[in-house]
């Protein structure tokens, strides 16, 4: 690893667990619902800061293109659309502030969470054009769409996670017990998220918020994971971000087991692969929350500067190949995929 990028990765350590430090603020207990959250205007209020250079541009993928990756980068305050499986930089989203994690609904759309802003925006699926804008009330990281179109935003802080209803402009905000990464849905429209070192927990602990329940619950992990960060739904399991890879979840009742690691190495320049954010389920049907075989997954490499994107076998967790594009100063953190 280049000194650069070493610096780089030190700093963003550093200011993660300064983030995680001002979370621990905020005390809240995972049975507290929320409050109502009102838009800016009637029709979501677009509010996002212009980069210097910016402009959003879209050109035809290249033939054999069987899908897209859509990848928040941070240094161009941009979304990058990208061909699959050319790699193939075939578009650019601009004008955002901080877009950290990005999610897709069963459509095609895609959202994006940008932390500076304190908003989640939504990216008309195939094109560049932001169609929608959801106030998140905090310092939005992430983001899920369940199957019956209910949009989450996740806060790293004040912590907590805001739930649109159907995608609708009132929000409700669930606080607590403590949300640092994005949480997600399962295909029964279940939210779950990690608990991370805030009261009440000691460490890191499972919850989940029941599809139309106003409370969360804590489920009973069979085992520690350390340093957990993103959730989402992968195949028939429920895939939480740790620092070794992915860990696959089986949720039965208030029960959670951890089944199987999907354990990442090799990588384009070392193996720390970002996955507080969101990472990209390759399949031939990737749109939405899906409950069928993923083949590959996509996931942004902090550890390159430039950095790349990354793929991996889902079943083992062999580094494939690095799809990263010739951006001088491409800094991709969430990524998702969609259908072309």
């Amino acid at each position: 690893m280049g000194t650069f990028a070493l610096g780089r990765h030190v700093v963003s350590i550093v200011a993660g667990l300064a983030l995680l430090a001002g979370c621990s603020s905020n005390g809240t207990t995972p049975s507290v619902s929320g409050g109502s959250v009102t838009p800016m205007s009637g029709n979501g209020g677009h509010d996002m800061q212009q980069h210097v250079v910016a402009h959003s541009w879209m050109h035809k993928p290249p033939n054999g293109t069987s899908g897209t990756i859509w990848a928040t980068d941070l240094e161009y305050a941009s979304v990058d659309v990208i061909a699959y499986p050319s790699g193939t930089l075939i578009g650019q989203v601009s004008g955002f502030s901080y877009p950290y994690g990005d999610c897709s609904d069963k459509s095609g759309n895609v959202y994006v969470a940008d932390f500076n802003d304190e908003e989640g925006f939504e990216i008309q699926a195939g094109t560049t054009k932001v169609i929608n804008s959801w106030p998140t009330g905090g310092e939005t990281i992430g983001c899920s769409v369940s199957d019956g179109g209910d949009v989450s935003f996740s806060n790293f802080y004040p912590g907590g996670v805001i739930v649109f209803p159907g995608g609708g402009h009132t929000g409700i905000g669930y606080a607590g017990p403590g949300y640092d990464w994005p949480a997600g849905y399962d295909p029964h429209g279940n939210l779950f998220v990690m608990c991370n070192y805030v009261a009440p927990c000691s460490s890191p602990h499972l919850a989940e918020l029941p599809a139309g329940s106003s409370s969360w619950v804590l489920l009973n992990l069979n085992e520690a994971i350390y340093f957990p960060s993103g959730v989402q739904w992968m195949d028939k399991y429920l895939g939480i971000g740790a620092s070794d890879g992915i860990e696959l979840v089986a949720i039965s009742g208030s029960n959670a087991t951890v089944v199987k690691t999907i354990t990442l190495h090799g990588g384009s320049c070392g193996s720390s692969s970002d996955l507080g954010r969101s990472w990209a389920d390759i399949l031939k049907q990737p749109n939405g929350v899906v409950n069928k075989k993923i083949k590959d997954i996509a996931v942004s490499n902090v550890a390159c500067f430039p950095s790349s994107i990354d793929m991996y076998k889902a079943k083992n967790g062999k580094f494939i190949r690095s799809i990263g594009h010739a951006e001088q100063y491409q800094d991709d953190y969430g990524v998702t995929f969609t259908k072309p």
